[in-house]
């Protein structure tokens, strides 16, 4: 028997379902190196990702096996002088990726190889249609097809067999911001095991704190496919159960592009299509920066800037404050997340960045806008985290932090807001009833964000 396995987004040997059995016979795990994927990714995830290959390489070089990395445009002729009986690869519900593995099937159905379709960055299995809410997904769809697996143990030994096929090198990159994620697979497992120990019983209650180290910090890995996510669901199930709604969550995105791949680029709810969003170049190109003179929403773009991650909780902050206080089309901050996280995921960020502009699946209503200086009175209520990211504001009071208006007088090095968020706020509730052509009395929050 002899056996190839597609890497894409797996790249690691312990619980992985394409080296399920690999020791029985021949096998033969190959890459092919996706020209589309170098030119659409940043270079933080690019970085990151081609890292994690690498560690891949050494590690099944290391069971006496070989990965095999190859043009794709090779593909044919790989398959043609490996002669498998079978190919396994795994889903994916992007559009680009649906469509190469379209051409993918052809190609080996022409060829009479047998091939199967295994699952490993979804937990679910993809509906026939989408739900209308996280809630009806999590409780019909999630809980009823999602249950903890056993481990697919790491091989110790591969018989790859010499192949004459066109290969090329890993691409060499490398940025800043994505050194400090590179890992092993190994500290990957410990970082995972350390956050499980001392913080995912009371993950819950720490979320939403981004001056504390209380979320797992794994979603570049996951990105990765350096960690499994049923290792994942089996650790948290029966400790978190707000943890296992984030597994959840990232299923209920990956199924709403997979049968609605239009809405990279298009609101997924139709009465948000053709919004006036405004263009503004300079006030992006401010926002983008850290710039804004809204010490969260600063704090949050210099740490992507930085590290080329952010914390979840200022993440929905910086996408309101460009979406609703900016009105600036949330395309654009979705590319510009895309282009600089190190955990960059298509469904993931598009989903995200909708629900955040009001556009979305289970979206917040457009009435709804985070106020950023409540946003850090709650969840960073000392402005460490503000102070850790904006350094031109730690020397100043928790009392400055909280007045806009009279911050930058008292700190002139740092600039005073664009819009502030009540006049943000009044701008975009103004927009939104003209284009929807009602009125929001009666239908505003007892209490805004």
């Amino acid at each position: 028997m002899r056996t190839v396995a597609i890497f894409r987004r797996e790249l690691r040997l312990y619980d992985n379902p394409l080296l399920q059995e690999a020791e029985q016979g021949e096998f033969i795990p190959v890459f092919f190196l996706d020209e589309y994927n170098q030119q659409e990714h940043g270079d933080n995830l690019r970085a990151l990702f081609f890292h994690a290959l690498r560690q891949l390489q050494r590690g099944i070089e290391a069971t006496g096996g070989r990965l095999y990395v190859v043009p794709l445009e090779q593909q044919e002729r790989f398959f043609d002088v490996a002669r498998p009986d079978e190919v396994r690869f795994c889903e994916d519900v992007e559009p680009h990726s649906r469509e190469r593995d379209g051409q993918l099937k052809k190609l080996l159905e022409h060829k009479g190889i047998r091939y199967r379709v295994l699952r490993d960055s979804l937990l679910s299995p993809i509906p026939d249609s989408t739900y209308p809410s996280f809630t009806q997904f999590y409780k019909r769809h999630f809980t009823q097809h999602v249950q903890p697996e056993r481990a697919i143990p790491m091989p110790t030994s591969l018989r790859t067999p010499a192949l004459d096929v066109p290969t090329v090198d890993i691409p060499d990159v490398d940025t800043e911001p994505a050194r400090s994620w590179y890992a092993t697979e190994e500290e990957v497992q410990a970082k995972w095991q350390h956050f499980v120990a001392n913080t995912l019983p009371r993950y819950g209650s720490l979320r939403n704190l981004p001056s504390v180290q209380g979320v797992s910090r794994m979603s570049p890995y996951i990105r990765c496919g350096m960690i499994s996510l049923r290792q994942m669901l089996r650790d948290a199930w029966g400790v978190s159960e707000q943890f296992v709604k984030e597994l959840a969550w990232r299923d209920f995105y990956s199924h709403l592009l997979y049968h609605y791949p239009e809405t990279v680029n298009m609101e997924l709810r139709p009465e948000w299509r053709g919004f006036p969003w405004r263009h503004d170049e300079e006030q992006f190109e401010r926002w983008a920066k850290g710039e804004t003179g809204v010490p969260l929403v600063d704090a949050g773009m210099r740490q992507l800037l930085c590290e080329g991650w952010m914390h979840n909780r200022t993440r929905m902050v910086v996408a309101s404050y460009l979406t609703k206080n900016l009105l600036i089309d949330w395309r654009w901050g979705e590319r510009w997340f895309y282009l600089h996280l190190v955990d960059a995921d298509l469904a993931q960020n598009v989903g995200n960045w909708q629900w955040a502009a009001g556009c979305g699946a289970d979206a917040l209503p457009y009435f709804r806008i985070f106020n950023p200086v409540l946003q850090a009175q709650k969840f960073d209520p000392k402005g460490e985290y503000i102070r850790q990211y904006v350094p031109e504001l730690r020397e100043a009071s928790d009392e400055q932090l909280s007045n806009l208006e009279t911050l930058h007088h008292a700190v002139p090095d740092y600039p005073p807001p664009m819009v502030s968020p009540e006049e943000g706020r009044q701008r975009f509730l103004q927009v939104a009833r003209e284009f929807f052509g009602e009125s929001v009395q009666g239908r505003l929050p007892l209490e805004r964000e």
